[in-house]
C-alpha cells in the first residue's frame, strides 16, 4: 500500500465556490502541432479562495500574517490529529460536539472530517455547508497550546446559512493573539482508516497573502 497520499482536491472547472457566486476556467493558450511548439494553459480564478485552500490571518485581519510572513518550516506538521464528526446539513460545529479525548495535547494539525466530501458534486455543498462556531476558536487555543492549522472537508468556515456568524467565526479563528491558519475544502477520501505520520501544506505563494489554493500531502502511519 502505497502511504502517501494527497488531501487536497485537484483544481478544475467543475470546482464548487462557496454560494455558486465564482468560476474558475482552463483554456488552451498554445499547443504541440506536429512535434512542434508546447502545451501551455490559461488558468483564470474569479476569486482565489476556491478549492481546497487557505485563509490566512489576514483574509479579515488588517494587520493579519500573510501568506509570505509564513516560513517553509511552518508548513510541515508532525503532530497531526483527525476527528470524526459526521453532518448532514448546515449547521455551527462546537466543542460538544468534537470528540476531542484522544487528541494529544501537542498536536499541531487537526482535521475535522465531517463527511461532508459526499456532497461535494452537489448544490448541498455549497448552500447548505456545516461551519465552525466562534467560541471554538478559544476553546481549541486554551486546549491545545500547540495547535497552529485546522482544515476540514466543508466548502468554508461560514456556512452559507450562518452568515453573520462565519464572518464572527472567520474573525475568532484568525485575528488577535496565535491565530489559526484554516483549510477549507480537504479531501478525506484517500485517508479511510489510517492515521497520520505527517503533513506538509504548500500554498500559492502570492503577494496579496489572504489565501488561496494549497496542496496537502500526508505520510500514513503503517
Amino acid at each position: 500500500m502505497n502511504n502517501f497520499i494527497f488531501m487536497s482536491h485537484p483544481l478544475d472547472e467543475n470546482t464548487p465556490t462557496y454560494g455558486d457566486r465564482d468560476q474558475l476556467s482552463i483554456s488552451v493558450k498554445s499547443e504541440i502541432v506536429d512535434g512542434i511548439g508546447a502545451n501551455t494553459s490559461v488558468i483564470n480564478f474569479s476569486n482565489n479562495h476556491m478549492g481546497t485552500h487557505m485563509d490566512t490571518p489576514f483574509h479579515f485581519c488588517i494587520d493579519g500574517k500573510r501568506t509570505l510572513d509564513y516560513d517553509a518550516d511552518d508548513f510541515y506538521y508532525t503532530k497531526v490529529a483527525v476527528v470524526k464528526c459526521p453532518c448532514n446539513e448546515a449547521k455551527l460545529i462546537q466543542r460538544e460536539d468534537l470528540n476531542l479525548d484522544n487528541v494529544p495535547k501537542d498536536v499541531d494539525f487537526l482535521l475535522i472530517d465531517m463527511d461532508y466530501e459526499q456532497y461535494r458534486s452537489e448544490d448541498k455543498y455549497h448552500n447548505d455547508n456545516p461551519g465552525l462556531h466562534a467560541s471554538l476558536a478559544d476553546e481549541l487555543r486554551d486546549e491545545f497550546k500547540d495547535l497552529k492549522i485546522i482544515g476540514f472537508d466543508a466548502i468554508s468556515l461560514t456556512s452559507w446559512k450562518y452568515r453573520p456568524e462565519g464572518r464572527e467565526g472567520h474573525r475568532a479563528f484568525l485575528c488577535g493573539d496565535n491565530p489559526f491558519l484554516i483549510i477549507e475544502d480537504v479531501s478525506f477520501k484517500n485517508l479511510k482508516n489510517n492515521k497520520i505520520d505527517w503533513a506538509v501544506v504548500a500554498p500559492l505563494r502570492t503577494i496579496d497573502g489572504n489565501g488561496g489554493p494549497v496542496t496537502i500531502m500526508a505520510k500514513l502511519k503503517r
